[in-house]
């Protein structure tokens, strides 16, 4: 599947390019199997690029606005 916002995009950002990979595996792994145990799996992977955002933002190495369009199209696709 192609995602809006491509980990490779982030290479440059300090854990972004790995953490937002690591989401989107992780929500095709739930999206495919809905078990208790990839969902929290997931989560885990979900809140990983949040926090991941929140550090970039405070250090400037990305913007509030594409922060939290990132967010935004995660909670999309989480929703879906």
């Amino acid at each position: 599947m192609v995602y809006k916002y491509n980990p490779e995009d982030f290479r440059e950002l300090l854990c972004m390019e790995a953490e937002l990979g690591n989401f989107y595996k992780h929500l095709s792994i739930y999206r495919n199997k809905k078990t208790r145990e990839n969902w929290y799996v997931f989560k885990r992977h979900w809140e990983d690029v949040f926090f991941t955002l929140k550090a970039r933002v405070v250090e400037g190495g990305i913007d509030p606005v594409t922060a939290q369009e990132i967010r935004d199209y995660m909670e999309e696709l989480v929703n879906d």
